[in-house]
């Protein structure tokens, strides 16, 4: 519209107030990011809803965004659908009838993704149009903000904390306060700077003694023989404890039933709420100062250290979940911080909706109103578990909670609860199997006959004869339930849930990789844990056929004695089975749709040529689909593609290689013979999936060496 505004000539006085008046009334030109690359955009008064970004946000899982691809998942079917190529369009009823579906599906879309976005945008109080495009940092420091104003706090600028720290350590040293560094800055600092970084610091140099704590120590963030990104940090804040059933537990490759899993609900977010953990409530205790508690941090300049402005010590023997590193001491407000009110609110709306939800349920409300809650739900524990951790540690994202010793403050607390519940359950004589950040497992019995709904769903009858308790279910649930009540106290936080969930048998390959088995309406169902699993650029075949392979291994493995002995047999049948599965699958009984591989393809021009000047092997097969399709490809776009046996058309060298063979890579939509599909190619696919998903070097009967020297 500024672009017609310019011609004025060919517009009418009328015209040009219209388009005028609409532009300063309802429209406002912004700017959006997208990993750092900045695009024009135009908001439309009251509100924009753009459903591409809706569609990314709550569902960035899918491989496709397109209307084509969303309308279906989100459960929008129209009967007859019409769908034309650009080249098929024309003044004709099948182009109106295409342009009606269109509009239906895009409706329909709206409506699904728009029950999600509201809630959220209700809770944090921003704009549809900035809050489908913001990230987790800068959600949560819009939500501070507003509180910040309402309690009269000052919130710092915006800047990347890794950025200032490098600049106070070049342009003025270390073990400055902040009241000096504010006066060096106005003294040293020109308004035509041309440094980008002394530009950014300039933002935060205004607030003076108001800057963050951390411009008195750079070196704590900068580290300057810090070469990679690995490295450029001069602090490192522990992860979750972990405790791997490959190295630490040695309970991989064996099928625990009845598995009780000790988990904490959204961990760090309750360890916010419940300690008043914040950017502005959690600072280092002085020298002379008595903790309030004590972080945990691995590693520390020892110029820091050596300067005494805090107390800490070395980590010791009573620190049972820390191994190497230093124990900081820290004061924590009184009053609570801007994201403890934010994290508040969140939780609040969340207790709200789980309770509607649960009320719904009960007088079986409809599938609609369901549903509506269900994505409610779900939109606001996604913020609720982005605001925590991750914006006090973001040190190279501009923001405003950057804070090293709240970011350490939440994971040490979240160590120490599961370290705690590790005990507990050690000291009861329970068969720990595997930890992760906010949960412990354990297993209850050697035989899937103690699990009765999982043996019928796997195919056997149950015999009590046959039955092999370790731990009896209901004393695990005891000892879980005391550890709860026990942190409730510490914490003093009566919202806090270390709560049972119960599986029916579980094996553990490696750390986040493993699969759940349950009986669900009665027939088996597995979940799978993991990247080793995830498979993204596999046939959904693969996923499939592992499924059945892990039913036949259960059932071959339903009682064990020995867990050493499990540990081969279960090797052994998943080799075997493998290899009897793959033999006996046949092309004609698998759905056309789970053998498919989804890939972009982009135009030819946008890919770099060979050294000799030739075209890339990628923009060959745009070429050739080109050739294909009748038509140019013009756009970044999503094909679903199936492997077949002969190789796309004008392809010189065709090869097969890698996980996905492009040149041979056949668009779905223009498949005319199923039997031009190549099987073996297949074949071999879910091999290497399950060779892959279980460290296994082949799937013959020699004996296994070790997931380590797989790898």
């Amino acid at each position: 519209m500024s672009w017609i505004l310019k011609e004025k000539a060919s517009l009418s006085p009328s015209t040009l107030g219209t388009f005028n008046e609409f532009l300063a009334k309802y429209a406002k030109a912004s700017r959006s990011f997208h990993f750092g690359s900045a695009q024009d955009v135009v908001y439309i008064h009251p509100m924009s809803f753009d459903t591409f970004h809706a569609a990314r946000r709550f569902y960035s899982f899918l491989d496709d965004f397109s209307l084509k691809a969303l309308a279906p998942f989100l459960g929008i079917n129209i009967d007859e659908r019409v769908y034309l190529t650009p080249s098929q369009m024309a003044l004709d009823d099948r182009t109106l009838e295409y342009n009606k579906h269109d509009v239906q599906e895009q409706l329909g879309v709206t409506m699904r993704l728009i029950q999600q976005a509201l809630p959220l945008a209700f809770t944090t109080g921003m704009q549809m149009e900035e809050l489908m495009t913001s990230g987790a940092v800068k959600m949560w420091d819009h939500m501070s903000l507003i509180r910040a104003a309402k309690h009269r706090r000052i919130m710092p600028a915006m800047a990347r904390a890794l950025s200032i720290a490098q600049t106070v350590h070049h342009r003025f040293g270390d073990g400055l306060k902040r009241r000096e560094i504010a006066d060096f800055a106005r003294n040293t600092s020109s308004p035509d700077e041309p440094d980008k970084h002394m530009k950014e610091f300039a933002r935060v140099a205004k607030y003076g003694e108001e800057m963050p704590e951390y411009v008195e120590y750079p070196l704590v963030v900068f580290n300057p023989q810090g070469g990679d990104s690995d490295e450029m940090l001069g602090y490192h804040i522990p992860g979750g404890m972990t405790l791997k059933p490959d190295t630490e537990l040695d309970s991989d490759f064996i099928p625990w039933y009845h598995v009780v899993v000790a988990d904490v609900g959204a961990m760090y977010p309750t360890i916010l709420r419940a300690r008043n953990v914040g950017g502005d409530s959690v600072r280092l205790a002085g020298p002379n100062e008595e903790p309030d508690d004590w972080i945990w941090l691995k590693r520390l300049p020892a110029s820091f250290l050596e300067s005494n402005v805090c107390r800490w010590r070395e980590v010791g023997e009573t620190d049972r979940f820390a191994d190497v590193g230093y124990m900081l001491g820290v004061k924590i407000s009184k009053e609570p911080g801007v994201v403890n009110l934010a994290m508040s609110a969140i939780i609040k709306m969340i207790g709200k909706i789980k309770r509607e939800l649960k009320e719904a349920e009960v007088r079986h409300a409809d599938r609609e109103s369901l549903g509506r809650l269900k994505m409610s739900y779900q939109s606001l524990k996604g913020a609720r578990n982005a605001g925590t951790h991750g914006i006090m540690a973001a040190a190279t994202v501009s923001c405003r909670q950057f804070n090293v010793w709240g970011a350490a403050m939440i994971t040490t607390t979240g160590q120490a609860i599961l370290d705690d519940t590790l005990k507990e359950l050690q000291d009861r004589k329970i068969r720990v199997v595997y930890g992760d950040t906010d949960g412990i497992y354990v297993a209850c019995s050697k035989s899937m006959h103690d699990v009765g709904g999982l043996a019928r769903a796997v195919g056997i009858e149950p015999d009590p004869e046959k039955s092999s308790w370790m731990t009896l279910p209901e004393n695990a649930v005891a000892a879980i339930d005391f550890c709860n009540d026990k942190w409730r106290r510490e914490l003093d936080y009566s919202d806090f849930e270390l709560e049972p969930e119960e599986h029916g048998a579980m094996i553990f390959v490696k750390h986040k990789n493993y699969l759940i088995f349950d009986e669900k309406k009665g027939e088996f169902a597995m979940t799978t844990k993991g990247n080793n699993f995830k498979g993204s650029d596999k046939a959904e075949l693969a996923r499939i056929v592992l499924e059945e392979i892990m039913r036949k291994v259960l059932l071959e493995n339903s009682s064990w004695e020995s867990e050493e002995s499990a540990r081969r047999c279960v090797k052994a049948s998943i080799k075997r089975i493998t290899r009897d599965a793959v033999a006996a699958l046949d092309m004609s009984k698998v759905n056309l749709a789970d053998l498919t591989l989804v890939q972009s393809v982009q135009p030819s021009k946008r890919y770099k040529t060979n050294q000799d000047g030739a075209l890339s092997t990628f923009a060959e097969r745009t070429k050739a689909l080109e050739e294909l399709l009748g038509r140019q490809i013009t756009a970044t776009a999503r094909f679903k593609f199936v492997v077949t046996k002969k190789p796309l058309p004008g392809i010189r060298n065709p090869s097969k290689s890698g996980v996905k063979p492009i040149d041979y890579m056949y668009p779905v939509e223009l498949l005319t013979n199923r039997g031009e599909i190549d099987l073996a190619w297949y074949k071999n696919m879910v091999e290497n999936y399950v060779k892959g998903a279980f460290g296994l070097p082949d799937l013959s009967a020699s004996v296994q060496k070790g997931l380590s020297e797989w790898f």
